[in-house]
């Protein structure tokens, strides 16, 4: 249904009556009432189908960004994902060697309590045999009463050292043993942890496999280019035909306004003739105020060199250029400049509005006239600013740069023709 709206506007184009291109031409074909109705409601039907295409491209735009937004949450729930797995083997690693070294300092502290246990034993030993001998037999066997008493004082001493010892140790035993059933809480932790990390693991395959659709999705997308690119064709061929019926319709106009300026001047001199016939005077000079002359158009082609670049941006294909993907082998026909949403859009020269409306492939599409064959091209637009038969000046704001009919990214397609056929504008651009 599209491209059959499409198509029953090209002809029709050519039944329009134009606005005049400059205000020294006029219309000299007029419609009827009926056919002026007719003509309205054919107008109406379209723009309701076109209306319908907008929206449809609309809803189909929508849902490619929704699918993007998709693939852009599934990339970073994976890689939210990744950097969780991280966080979680290192805190494992963490666990594991508090737990290896608090095994270690069980058994060193362990081999102490044993050896101090050991020399508590040996002084007890020791204690004992000192009990059963007096200071007396001592000094018989000629050695001093009072070392018995020494040692068994020593022996208490070194006693209490190792019981302090001992203690010591067991308060540090106990404090292992506390770390270590925090540590062993933290293993639970770590097993609760891993169960996390596996529930993770299944979220992330669940976020690749969304990822994958929407990839899919993508792709089956980027497979419907070859429709893309023929639907392309298409709407560059209609481009052509409607530019080549302005182009006609502009000849017709300026033929017809020759033919009148040739009947009046004719008529001019018949009247003159005749009053000279019947009065006989002196030839007068024509009356230059009463003499309709077309004023000399500007001509374009002395422009090359001065025109103005319709938007400020970076050029992202230039004329001639090969296109990308399914189309590779259909070149551009004119500039694509990259540029900010609703940047402003300027007229590169001086000339006539004479289409200004929504065109598919193209968007919002405004065409100028320049006179003596050339017209100048922006599509894509966010707003047209003109309207079909306004004047605009060289740099006057006619539009703002959009993404309108399908495209992506926001910019302004630009295209100068002569004869309704493109040509490189890069040349034709004042050096800035």
């Amino acid at each position: 249904m599209r491209s059959n709206a499409l198509l029953f506007v090209l002809p029709l184009l050519g039944t329009i009556t134009f606005t005049p291109l400059s205000p020294f031409i006029e219309t000299c074909s007029a419609s009827t009432t009926a056919e002026r109705r007719s003509l309205q409601k054919e107008q109406k039907s379209i723009q309701g189908q076109l209306t319908s295409i907008k929206k449809d491209i609309d809803k189909k735009q929508a849902a490619i960004e929704k699918a993007s937004d998709h693939l852009r949450a599934s990339e970073k729930a994976i890689s939210d994902s990744n950097r969780t797995l991280k966080q979680l083997a290192e805190q494992r690693t963490d666990v594991e060697n508090r737990l290896a070294d608090l095994k270690r300092q069980a058994a060193i502290v362990g081999m102490q309590v044993k050896d101090a246990d050991a020399l508590i034993g040996q002084i007890s030993q020791a204690q004992f045999v000192n009990s059963r001998r007096s200071p007396w037999q001592n000094a018989i066997e000629g050695g001093n009463p009072n070392d018995v008493t020494r040692m068994s004082a020593m022996l208490r001493y070194m006693e209490r050292e190792q019981t302090r010892t001992i203690d010591q140790l067991e308060n540090r035993q106990k404090n292992i043993e506390s770390v270590t059933a925090e540590t062993i809480a933290s293993q639970k932790e770590l097993a609760q942890i891993v169960a996390d990390e596996k529930k993770n693991r299944a979220k992330l395959e669940q976020d690749k496999s969304s990822r994958q659709s929407a990839v899919a999705l993508l792709r089956r997308q980027l497979n419907s280019q070859k429709e893309r690119y023929e639907q392309l064709q298409k709407n560059q061929q209609q481009l052509s035909q409607l530019i080549e019926s302005i182009d006609r319709q502009i000849a017709l106009n300026a033929r017809k306004e020759k033919e009148r300026l040739a009947k009046e001047k004719a008529k001019r001199e018949a009247e003159a003739k005749q009053r000279a016939a019947q009065q006989k005077p002196q030839m007068a000079k024509p009356d230059p105020r009463r003499t309709t002359v077309a004023p000399a158009v500007g001509n374009f082609g002395n422009l090359r060199g001065k025109l103005t670049m319709p938007t400020k941006g970076s050029v992202a294909a230039r004329f001639g250029q090969k296109r990308e993907g399914a189309a590779a082998n259909l070149a551009w026909r004119g500039l694509l400049i990259r540029a900010p949403q609703g940047q402003n859009v300027v007229a590169t020269a001086s000339g006539t509005v004479v289409f200004s409306d929504w065109m598919r492939g193209f968007g919002n599409l405004l065409i100028v006239d320049h006179g003596s064959n050339y017209l100048s091209v922006y599509a894509n637009n966010e707003s047209l600013l003109k309207s079909r038969g306004d004047r605009v000046k060289q740099g006057e704001t006619i539009a703002t740069v959009g993404n309108s009919g399908g495209e992506d990214e926001p910019g302004l397609y630009f295209e100068l023709r002569y004869k309704g056929k493109p040509f490189n504008p890069q040349p034709w651009m004042a050096r800035r």
